[in-house]
């Protein structure tokens, strides 16, 4: 983790690699009964194997694993259900999941 802001009950899998973010948190934890009472397949937070630079991560977001999110100039300003592109600086809106081996 570097240069960057970790909000309160984040969750960062093994091995990813955060830079340059703001990561909101959770509203609340996740118990392993509820994830398999729910069958949640993305955790609340960030996977393993990650790369996540230049970005904004809004509460209660699932990131799943093996996910590259590189914002920066190359990307243009876009908007999608679940996140968006300003500046090169990509949000992630609040609540979203986004898949694991999602690249951007």
């Amino acid at each position: 983790i570097e240069r960057s802001v970790i909000g309160i009950r984040s969750r960062i899998g093994n091995d990813s690699k955060v830079s340059n973010t703001y990561m909101m948190g959770s509203d609340h934890y996740e118990s392993l009964e509820d994830i398999e009472k729910n069958n949640i397949k993305v955790l609340m937070g960030i996977g393993e194997r990650c790369e996540i630079n230049n970005a904004i991560i809004d509460k209660n977001c699932r990131i799943g694993d093996d996910v590259k999110i590189i914002g920066g100039k190359h990307l243009e300003n876009t908007e999608t259900d679940s996140y968006f592109v300003k500046d090169g600086i990509v949000v992630i809106k609040k609540g979203m999941t986004i898949p694991s081996g999602f690249v951007l």
